[in-house]
């Protein structure tokens, strides 16, 4: 018996990579102090991971930040949810015994895919497969490349992360593609980066990625390393017939600041917000920031009655 597992990340998240077999990289932003709307700032966001106990084989050395009781299955067994804290931490996920074969992305035909409209069933997760359905900073401001100093190994000597990274999680095997956005009212949308009145891209996008691995390895083992002291964890995932599933989110804290600062903005602006923080990440700053508004452009509406959930797309940097 072999091991699987598909991790699905969401939420504010910069992917750096080329998909061309090297190893790629994850980087959960620090939402704090990287800008402002209408002297608003961006919320605070919560990086974290979400495993079921059922499914780690060393439940009680792996350490959650803490334990979520979730449904009984059919068998009376009830499910728990482990969940922890990310902030501050470096996270390896590796095949034991195996060594890493480089990242690959999900790139298919032409006539495969709605690319860069939304797909016709939109709440088919297959049809979102295409890694094009996340904004790529090459595409939108020509050099994509990474800050150098964001991306790497742990610094063994001290520092940390850097101030606007909160969590850096390693992939060096597997398969990332798109997957379904996980709110519905987003999925048939189309957004137009603008930057003044000049069209970038237009395009379907989506908050969701879904890495997979597939190994022959009779375990998987994930690694938290915190950048500033504390203990290391590790989960240990043992051999299956069916596939781990793990999530990855760094999404708003719910907080009365975080409500107020919604309600003061449309829709647009909310979205703008987010994606203005990637601009930050880059080696070599843009004159020009594409922001995504919705397409064609709603009639801005205040007050919480008026809008949706909050939308914190990724985007897709290349390595420096």
């Amino acid at each position: 018996m072999s091991v699987s597992l598909s991790v699905v990340f969401t939420g504010l998240c910069a992917l750096v990579g080329d998909g061309d077999g090297r190893p790629g990289e994850v980087l959960l932003l620090d939402a704090r102090n990287v800008g402002e709307v209408r002297g608003v700032s961006l919320p605070e966001h919560a990086p974290t991971l979400v495993v079921s106990l059922n499914d780690v084989a060393n439940p009680d050395g792996s350490a959650p930040t803490r334990v979520i009781v979730g449904l009984t299955d059919a068998g009376g067994r009830v499910e728990q949810l482990g969940v922890w804290d990310l902030s501050g931490s470096e996270v390896r996920i590796r095949a034991q015994g195996e060594e890493g074969t480089g990242l690959r992305f999900f790139r298919p035909a032409q006539d495969k895919t709605s690319w860069p409209t939304p797909p016709r069933n939109v709440d088919d997760p297959a049809s979102w497969r295409d890694i094009r359905f996340v904004a790529n900073m090459d595409a939108l401001v020509g050099d994509g490349r990474i800050d150098p100093t964001l991306v790497g190994n742990i610094d063994s000597v001290g520092g940390g992360l850097p101030r606007s990274i909160a969590a850096r999680i390693h992939l060096d095997a597997g398969l990332l593609e798109g997957g379904i956005p996980s709110q519905a009212a987003y999925r048939d949308d189309v957004f137009d980066f603008t930057s003044g009145s000049t069209s970038a891209i237009r395009q379907a996008l989506t908050d969701t990625v879904q890495w997979t691995l597939d190994t022959g390895a009779a375990a998987v083992v994930i690694d938290i390393t915190p950048f500033r002291g504390g203990p290391a964890k590790r989960l240990l995932l043992a051999a299956k017939a069916s596939p781990h599933r793990l999530y990855v989110s760094n999404l708003p804290v719910e907080s009365p600041s975080h409500t107020d600062s919604h309600q003061l903005l449309s829709d647009d602006e909310m979205v703008a917000l987010h994606f203005g923080a990637y601009y930050k990440l880059l080696l070599n700053k843009p004159a020009d920031e594409p922001l995504p508004m919705l397409w064609p452009r709603m009639a801005a509406q205040r007050g919480s009655a008026g809008h949706r959930p909050a939308f914190c797309g990724l985007a897709m940097f290349s390595r420096p």
